[in-house]
C-alpha cells in the first residue's frame, strides 16, 4: 500500500502512489482513473471541489461510498464506532425542575444590603445630627469642642475631630450642616429602593 519515507531535502513524500499524487495535481487523471480509486477521488473532491467531481462525471454519493467500503475492507467494520452495552445501564428516574432560589431564600442579599445600609447611613446622620456622636471628641483641644458645645462633627473636616475646626452646634442649638442633609437623604433612599421593591 502506501508506505512514507524521507526524501533527500527532509520532506516526505509517499512511495507508490506519488506518482498518480502528481497526476491527480497536474491534472492528468482520467474520470475512469478516479473511479477506481476511492481514496484519490476523495483527495480530488477535497482539492478542486464539489464541482470538479461532477464535471467528471462522477457522483459524490458514488465517491463517498467507494471511499467508506476501501475504508471498511481495509480495516475491518470497527471505524470509529464503539457499541456501549447497555447491560449495566439503569433508567435515570424524572427529578423535578429547579427551584429558583431567590423565592425560597427571600429577600436577595443585594436587597437586604439596601436596607442595612439605608439603616446604617441614616442613624449615623441623624445621630450626628443630634449630636449623639460627641463621645468622639474626647481627645478635641482648643475651642469649638464638644466640651464647648459643639456636639456635631463636620463631615467635611472628619479628619479635624481632635480640634474645633471638626465640630459645629447640633441641630438643637439651630446648627445643621448640608453634609448632614445629603446622607440623611442616600439613607432614605436606600429604604425607600428596599421597601418600594417589595
Amino acid at each position: 500500500m502506501n508506505r512514507v519515507e524521507s526524501g533527500r531535502g527532509g520532506g516526505v513524500t509517499i512511495g507508490d502512489d506519488e506518482g498518480r499524487l502528481k497526476e491527480l495535481l497536474d491534472g492528468n487523471l482520467s474520470a475512469d482513473d478516479l473511479e477506481n480509486d476511492p481514496m484519490l477521488t476523495k483527495l480530488a473532491e477535497r482539492i478542486y471541489g464539489e464541482d470538479f467531481i461532477e464535471a467528471m462525471g462522477l457522483s459524490r454519493g458514488d465517491a463517498q461510498r467507494a471511499l467508506s467500503e476501501s475504508l471498511s475492507d481495509d480495516e475491518g467494520d470497527d471505524l470509529l464506532v464503539e457499541v456501549i452495552p447497555d447491560d449495566g445501564l439503569e433508567e435515570i428516574p424524572p427529578f423535578d425542575a429547579p427551584v429558583n432560589i431567590i423565592d425560597d431564600i427571600g429577600t436577595p442579599q443585594k436587597e437586604r444590603g439596601r436596607l442595612y445600609m439605608g439603616l446604617v447611613v441614616t442613624a449615623l446622620a441623624m445621630a450626628n445630627l443630634f449630636g449623639v456622636l460627641s463621645f468622639l471628641g474626647g481627645g478635641c483641644t482648643g475651642g469649638g469642642c464638644p466640651a464647648d458645645g459643639h456636639t456635631r462633627f463636620n463631615w467635611a473636616s472628619i479628619g479635624n475631630l481632635n480640634s474645633g475646626w471638626g465640630w459645629s452646634p447640633s441641630i438643637l442649638e439651630g446648627s445643621f450642616g448640608i453634609s448632614d442633609l445629603i446622607l440623611i437623604g442616600i439613607g432614605l433612599a436606600l429604604l425607600s429602593m428596599y421597601f418600594l421593591k417589595k
